[in-house]
């Protein structure tokens, strides 16, 4: 009691102080709690990651609903009833089957309600999400400290200019609001067993960026599943084997803090490039050695019918579990490029070659195959990069094949005929466009 009335009387004598300096000094006791928030955090909990941290998702991919979440007092905290938030849970990573839900965000007659009244200029009183907490108030429900109908009133209209405020200054970080606490005060998200996002609490602001179509909205992580802990701790240990790093980035926000390999490619700048450079803005897209399926990922997001060849299958795993997280529908097939059938089926608008073909040069069967593959590969583009011809790793191959030697054997044994630079990468490997 005697440490709230000491933070109670410094509240009052800051809130006396000019508003910039007020900011100033909640800004530095939020900054400095979340730091210390954090250490303890990572020196307690070093395989879960840091719950404060916040992610930009797009408020589409929060489609359900969090089903349940254990809780010590009952046996489960059913969701649809009400927002329970026990706080120790925060940061947990929790086993169960909270995370299968068929119920839709957009079934809340929370989401209803605002698209009646922002949508449709229905008046708050003539919604079900006022009619009912009217009814919670008048019964005695504690409900957002509201005392009374007025109080109620007053809240809603503090909705309005919510909804008014992300409208026409977009979506901000509650955090940078500067209250006088150390805030957890932003969307909820629980992350499920396959990696999709689960809605916890925050349901005015979602409902409201939803509404207004923002693109992306902060989010934190309140819990995990067991299971998407166990593929995050997988990719971890695959990315230190490899150094520390990953060939490619993870196109999934809660694997964006795995680091890869930005020497070999920033693969944000080349994707651009390729997209800058390319015949058509939609067709069939072939990626030969995939990786973690990056650009597959991007080219779908263009509107490609992709397919993914990529033959390790560890990497295959990572790939695989990433795509459904995503909900993408690109083939993959864990296969060598040479026992994939279809490829000399089909005619596609565009090809990945990227740090791929060299790897062929090094016995005298993997080259015939080679040939083989460019001989019936029908498209219209190729992407292809190159290996460096000094590296070790071609020592003692069949053939070594330099930049400009490596592009006039494939356009030897391809449709295409021509050849332009379109990236270079800090390794100084350069990536060309090879074209009919």
């Amino acid at each position: 009691m005697r440490s709230m009335g000491i933070k109670q009387f410094a509240l009052g004598i800051i809130d006396k102080l000019p508003i910039g300096l007020q900011h100033i000094i909640y800004k530095t006791v939020i900054e400095t709690g979340l730091l210390v928030f954090r250490i303890k955090w990572v020196l307690r909990n070093p395989d879960t990651p840091d719950p404060s941290r916040i992610y930009w998702v797009s408020p589409e991919r929060i489609k359900y609903h969090t089903n349940y979440l254990p809780n010590k007092k009952t046996e489960t905290v059913p969701f649809r009833d009400r927002a329970i938030r026990p706080p120790t849970l925060r940061g947990k990573v929790l086993d169960g089957d909270w995370d299968i839900s068929d119920y839709e965000f957009t079934d809340l007659d929370v989401y209803q309600s605002f698209k009646k009244r922002f949508d449709d200029g229905a008046k708050w009183q003539d919604t079900d999400f006022y009619k009912r907490v009217l009814g919670q108030v008048e019964s005695g429900d504690f409900v957002w400290d509201l005392k009374n109908k007025d109080d109620l009133d007053n809240r809603f209209k503090f909705l309005d200019s919510l909804y008014e405020s992300i409208k026409n200054n977009g979506y901000r970080l509650s955090r940078t609001n500067y209250d006088k606490n150390i805030s957890f005060d932003e969307i909820d998200v629980n992350i499920g067993r396959n990696g999709d996002y689960l809605f916890q609490n925050g349901v005015h602001r979602l409902s409201i960026a939803k509404i207004l179509g923002v693109k992306y909205v902060p989010v934190m992580v309140f819990v995990r599943h067991k299971e998407w802990q166990a593929f995050r701790k997988y990719v971890f240990s695959y990315a230190q084997e490899g150094g520390g790093k990953l060939y490619q980035p993870i196109v999934h926000p809660d694997l964006a803090d795995i680091p890869y390999d930005q020497y070999a490619h920033n693969y944000q700048d080349l994707m651009a490039a390729i997209e800058h450079h390319l015949g058509k803005k939609t067709g069939v897209m072939l990626d030969l050695g995939a990786n973690q399926g990056f650009f597959c990922h991007k080219f779908e997001d263009l509107g490609y019918r992709c397919y993914a060849v990529e033959n390790d299958p560890v990497v295959f795993r990572i790939l695989q579990k990433v795509k459904i997280a995503e909900n993408k529908k690109f083939r993959a097939i864990n296969k060598s490029i040479f026992d994939v059938e279809f490829i000399k089926k089909m005619e596609f608008d565009v090809v990945l070659a990227l740090n791929v073909f060299h790897h062929f040069l090094k016995t005298k069967r993997d080259f015939l195959q080679l040939i083989y593959l460019l001989k019936n590969l029908k498209t219209s583009e190729m992407y292809f990069e190159p290996h460096i011809y000094e590296e070790d790793q071609m020592k003692g191959a069949y053939t070594n094949l330099n930049e400009t030697e490596f592009i006039d054997f494939i356009l030897q044994y391809t449709a295409l005929t021509t050849s332009e630079i379109i990236y270079t990468a800090k390794s100084g490997r350069h990536v060309f466009k090879l074209s009919k």
